[in-house]
């Protein structure tokens, strides 16, 4: 990968954990001139951090992006028109909530039915809180990791390697990255789903739509039924 991408992937990570001196900070913050109870605090703390802190590493990476000639080959050729890049990202949608579906069945088979989500229930224990988080889960979430994952990592690995190989190893990375290792396979799957949508399309604004309407709809289903 080039010193460009490398730096937005070096970037990525360093928001990855961030928050582990950041949320302090912002809580001490609140402290200060908020009657609010610990978890309320610890909860806009979280949710603060996390959507000013994706906010700034988008504006980093769109800066290192922005105006610089493409030598991806996974975005070069000819390029989908409107209505072929709306038919990818709705059909893409669709296949990603069957792809999930899927993924759970085999995990039950094999392993047993899978407890839900850690990750899901504390985005939405912190959505609760503050609904604001929806654009961060919904919007900010899927962008960032489409131009990370997808455009950087995916695009600049298949620079070095076979497309299908790229593709695995960005897929599994972020997978594991999502720190939910019993539904490893799913994010995995969606992972790959994602890195072909951008691969016909030639479009990383496909997958990102993609990815936005199965977060929107996954967490206000999520929110639908929960407790």
């Amino acid at each position: 990968m080039t010193k460009r991408y490398i730096t937005i992937v070096v970037s990525y990570f360093i928001l990855l954990f961030s928050g582990i001196l950041g949320v302090p900070l912002v809580a001490a913050i609140f402290h200060g001139f908020s009657s609010a109870s610990n978890a309320e605090i610890t909860a806009y703390s979280v949710v603060i951090w996390s959507i000013l802190s994706n906010i700034a590493t988008l504006c980093i990476i769109w800066l290192l992006l922005h105006n610089q000639p493409e030598f991806n080959k996974i975005a070069m050729g000819e390029k989908t028109n409107l209505s072929q890049s709306i038919l990818y990202a709705v059909g893409g949608f669709f296949v990603l909530l069957i792809a999930q579906y899927l993924a759970v069945l085999v995990i039950s088979i094999f392993i047993g039915l899978p407890s839900g989500s850690e990750n899901t229930a504390k985005l939405l224990e912190f959505t609760k809180a503050a609904p604001v988080f929806l654009i961060f889960i919904s919007i900010l979430g899927p962008i960032l990791e489409e131009l990370v994952f997808r455009k950087v990592l995916y695009g600049g690995l298949a620079n070095r390697m076979n497309i299908h190989g790229a593709a695995v190893i960005s897929s599994f990375i972020f997978g594991l990255l999502h720190g939910d290792i019993q539904y490893l396979l799913s994010y995995f799957l969606i992972g790959l789903i994602l890195c072909f949508l951008y691969t016909k399309t030639k479009r990383i604004i496909v997958p990102m739509c993609a990815h936005i309407l199965m977060n929107t709809f996954v967490l206000v289903l999520s929110l639908l039924n929960w407790g």
